[in-house]
């Protein structure tokens, strides 16, 4: 656990390796996003990507600061790193689950599911910067 701790970037790498791969598995699934009375129709492969380059962007601010000798704050990334894992994992159950023929009903539920994962990923990411930001800022510990 310390380990991960102190080199987050390789836990970021590790979930965006597996984004890839739960994409790659799951290509042809794609969502029904319904906004009011129009419907986003997002590719599994498309959302797996987005994911996994944000991911990748987030382990290259980790090594950055590693590289400039600034450590990241401990509490905040745990926050961010469990946020972030509690995002990934409904988002890619529902990348599982995409290839099956669905009810209304279910659409319904799983936009809400996908729209909760999503809100929870923008707070992990403004964890991860103002993480980032504050290491940048404060002197070495």
């Amino acid at each position: 656990m310390k380990k991960v701790i102190t080199k987050p970037q390789f836990i970021f790498l590790l979930l965006a390796i597996i984004s890839l791969i739960i994409g790659f598995i799951y290509k042809n699934g794609e969502f029904v996003i319904s906004i009011y009375s129009t419907y986003i129709i997002v590719k599994s492969w498309s959302i797996s990507m987005f994911t996994s380059i944000f991911l990748v962007l987030i382990a290259v601010n980790y090594t950055s600061l590693s590289f400039i000798n600034k450590p990241h704050k401990r509490v905040l990334t745990i926050i961010h790193i469990a946020l972030q894992i509690t995002a990934l994992i409904p988002l890619w159950y529902m990348i599982s689950i995409s290839n099956i023929k669905k009810s209304y009903e279910d659409e319904i539920i799983i936009n809400s599911v996908l729209v909760i994962s999503f809100g929870v990923f923008l707070f992990a990411t403004l964890i991860h910067l103002i993480n980032f930001f504050m290491s940048l800022i404060s002197k070495k510990d």
